[in-house]
């Protein structure tokens, strides 16, 4: 499931993205998509952060996991149609050993419109983590 439309730009431990909201969308409702589904799009600026890191290091891009989201502020109830959403993560803490954590924003005209803290876990072997089960 691919719910971010474009990424609009990297740079040194961040990434941009955007998001058009419009009735086809994945999760859209009557009157727009819900603004919970905000934590999945910063979930997936993170994966696309992580793979755009991955493919400039000349490896393949692995399967990553979110694992909390905290200190969520929305300041809607939903984004609505029409609107063009910009994801922004910022890398706060990246160890070698997977787990991530992620200074996120959603932002519309200028208005911030949800902010996260996001952790996210990226296995050495994702198959053989799945494997052991959770």
């Amino acid at each position: 499931m691919a719910l971010i439309d474009e990424i609009v730009s990297v740079s040194e431990g961040s990434l941009e993205a955007v998001v058009a909201i419009h009735p086809a969308c994945q999760f859209a409702a009557q009157d727009g998509v819900p603004v919970w589904v905000g934590v999945e799009y910063m979930a997936q600026g993170i994966a696309a952060f992580g793979g755009v890191l991955a493919r400039s290091r000349g490896e393949p891009v692995k399967i990553g996991f979110l694992v909390s989201a905290r200190r969520v502020s929305c300041a809607v109830d939903s984004f609505n149609f029409g609107d063009r959403l910009r994801v922004v993560v910022q890398e706060v803490h990246m160890p070698d050993d997977g787990l991530a954590t992620f200074d996120c924003r959603i932002v519309q005209d200028g208005d911030e419109l949800m902010t996260a803290r996001i952790n996210v876990y990226q296995p050495a072997d994702p198959i053989k983590y799945l494997e052991q089960g959770l």
